[in-house]
């Protein structure tokens, strides 16, 4: 497949060439929350969502374009595993330079990680350091080829080398505080490397002269406009002012769309997904009936079309993945455990009493099987509207089957420390992506997630789960690891520690009034998030004027 991929995204860069260029010209508006502007361009110590110096302007080796199913080669044209899976040798594109002129080598890249290797503040992804660091050496095989040397078998290894961003040697080779250096004159590979201007509540930058795309960008400039919140960016979206917005707006096909139905447009694919966690440790939650019954209780299609204003997607199936994966869908699990998910309250009530879970003084409410009170919270972030409705529908369902739950609203803090530390019966929380589900499950099911992530803290680990999943970095057999994930969608349908509901939906919104080229449901030729910093590049290459 991932020869497949290489060749698809070749030819595709081919066959872009060999057609007429786009119309060029004109600066495209963006959003950017923060309180001001720092002339900072390091890559190393600014998050994306400050500037624009990761993606825009240091593009990454490869881009793992979920949304579109394939790879997207960026400064490397491929990459291959040694027999062992002790290492990874990376190809790079030739003829790419950097913004000031000078040819991109294998030279930056081993430079880029050695550094990470020397200096812990710069190792972003924990490549080099944490409790079990993924790489040994890095060493050149020549001009365009470089080699990572592992310290064990990891075939998820390539998802996070590339996220390490390369920079120039000749530059940064005399750089003394490598974490401390801001970097006001970047000289970068993106697409967008010139600093037009710069000022605390505005930031321009404009088109790389030696962009490796030829012809590319076809837009001139990148024009960042400070906000202070989500409220701000409506209003400047709403007056036009903003051409490509990934944030929040209510109601808006009345706030936005009826402003300007020609061109102002939005799409919210599904991203991340959403669940209940049960604290499986505790009753009612170590019932396994109980848990049934809790999914059918719930009213899945109406929680999203009252609590998240039809902008989330309902997750079709009770493996926990939703259609950000759909790619991943197990057929046979799906129809063995799609009936849990149907909306049945008289289902519920059924297997509530027949695991005996009875309401014995008349008052409506049921009993544990000891005779206590059935009562539990179900923990959510204070503010989190969306998700505090949908809680609080959840225990409106819930008492429908007698079943007692109370809404409990936290602050982010504490939050965080209850899940780390198990303090809670029930909660809302949300589930990583990665590149492939492995990642979601790894966090969820793994028990050495347990007190260190939210999501592996419900109680429900084992010895023989967490050897399935290390089968999965041992090996780049892709139907093994498909079979690998077969299994986990059925440990997480089968078992129900969780009680999935929704997918959340990725703000994004356009403005087709000055310029084109923007992925769409019809066209999701890329992730649409403006902060996302690999997927932006992509987009933004893509994008040309009308």
């Amino acid at each position: 497949m991932k020869k497949v991929m290489a060749f698809i995204a070749g030819f595709t860069l081919l066959f872009s060439s060999l057609v007429f260029a786009q119309k060029q010209g004109g600066t495209l508006a963006g959003p950017i929350i923060t309180t001001a502007f720092v002339n900072n361009f390091n890559p190393y110590t600014q998050q994306e969502t400050r500037n624009p110096a990761r993606g825009f302007m240091y593009e990454p080796m490869v881009v793992y374009n979920v949304r579109a199913n394939k790879i997207d080669y960026r400064l490397a044209t491929g990459f291959k595993y040694s027999d062992d899976l002790m290492s990874i040798t990376y190809t790079l594109r030739q003829g790419v330079k950097w913004s000031d002129g000078k040819p991109f080598t294998a030279d930056d890249v081993v430079f880029s990680h050695e550094i990470a290797k020397k200096d812990p503040k710069v190792d972003n992804f924990a490549l080099w350091t944490g409790d079990t660091p993924r790489l040994k050496s890095v060493e050149k095989i020549d001009d365009h080829n470089v080699k990572f040397n592992l310290t064990k078998k990891d075939s998820t290894v390539e998802w996070f080398i590339p996220m390490h961003f390369i920079v120039p040697k000749h530059i940064w080779s005399s750089v003394k505080d490598l974490s401390a250096f801001k970097n006001e004159t970047p000289v970068g590979t993106g697409p967008l490397t010139q600093i037009k201007t710069f000022k605390p509540q505005q930031l321009t930058i404009c088109r790389n002269p030696n962009y490796w795309q030829e012809g590319r960008p076809y837009i001139d400039c990148l024009r960042f406009r400070q906000y202070q919140g989500n409220d701000q960016i409506q209003a400047a979206l709403i007056r036009g002012e903003i051409d490509w917005g990934s944030n929040f707006i209510a109601d808006i096909e009345k706030t936005y769309v009826k402003r300007d139905p020609k061109n102002n447009h939005f799409w919210y694919p599904p991203s991340s997904p959403v669940a209940i966690h049960l604290n499986t440790t505790m009753k009612p939650f170590d019932d396994l009936k109980f848990r049934q019954a809790f999914s059918h209780a719930i009213n899945r299609p109406e929680i999203v079309d009252l609590a998240t204003y039809g902008y989330a997607s309902i997750n079709p199936h009770m493996t926990g993945i939703g259609d950000y994966f759909k790619a991943w869908y197990n057929d046979g699990v799906n129809e063995k455990y799609d009936h849990l998910n149907k909306f049945d309250p008289d289902m519920a009530k059924k297997l509530l009493d027949e695991a005996g879970y009875k309401d014995s003084d008349g008052d409506g409410i049921r009993e544990n099987k000891d005779g206590s009170p059935i009562k539990f919270d179900i923990m959510v972030v204070n503010g989190w509207t969306d998700w505090v409705q949908s809680v609080q529908m959840i225990t409106e369902y819930l008492k429908e089957v007698g079943v007692e739950a109370r809404t409990r609203t936290v602050e982010w803090g504490q939050y965080v420390d209850n899940w780390q530390q198990q303090k809670f019966q029930a909660g809302i929380l949300w589930g990583d992506n990665g590149v492939t589900p492995y990642r979601y499950y790894d966090q969820l099911l793994h028990s050495r997630n347990k007190g260190q992530m939210f999501q592996s803290n419900h109680g429900f680990n084992s010895p023989e789960i967490d050897a399935v999943i290390d089968k999965y970095a041992n090996t780049n057999d892709e139907a093994e690891q498909r079979d690998i994930i077969n299994q986990m969608q059925e440990v997480v349908a089968q078992n129900l520690m969780i009680i999935p509901l929704f997918s959340n939906p990725q703000w994004y919104q356009y403005s087709t009034k000055r310029f084109d080229g923007w992925p769409t449901k019809d066209n999701p030729y890329v992730d649409p998030n403006f902060y996302a910093a690999g997927e932006r590049v992509i987009l933004v290459t893509n994008l040309y004027k009308k």
